[in-house]
């Protein structure tokens, strides 16, 4: 089997091929085969995209389905969570 060419591709490249292989049904040894890549890389970009897909999913957390609604007359309260015990609190009184 002849060596795969080198090529460099972006993260967003990587990405693509990887969905492709997901999508495809084929596994990572037949799909890098059919696509001339190596397995080993392959692996590596999809290990690498997962970890900082994993870190970028949580610096976010999910906000309930229903919203509640403000008291108009008392202002409103804002509270947002920045991790490490740091709280940051805003409060408007209504007047």
């Amino acid at each position: 089997m002849a060596d795969p060419i080198r090529r460099r591709r972006s993260p967003e490249q990587w990405q693509r091929l990887i969905d492709q292989q997901a999508d495809s049904g084929q596994s990572q040894a037949a799909f890098s085969a059919a696509h001339g890549l190596a397995q080993t890389t392959f692996q590596h970009w999809k290990r690498r995209l997962k970890s900082s897909a994993s870190a970028v999913e949580a610096l976010f957390t999910p906000l309930p389905d229903t919203p509640v609604p403000p008291e108009p007359d008392r202002g409103w309260t804002m509270e947002l969570d920045l991790g490490d015990g740091v709280c940051l609190r805003l409060r408007r009184g209504g007047w």
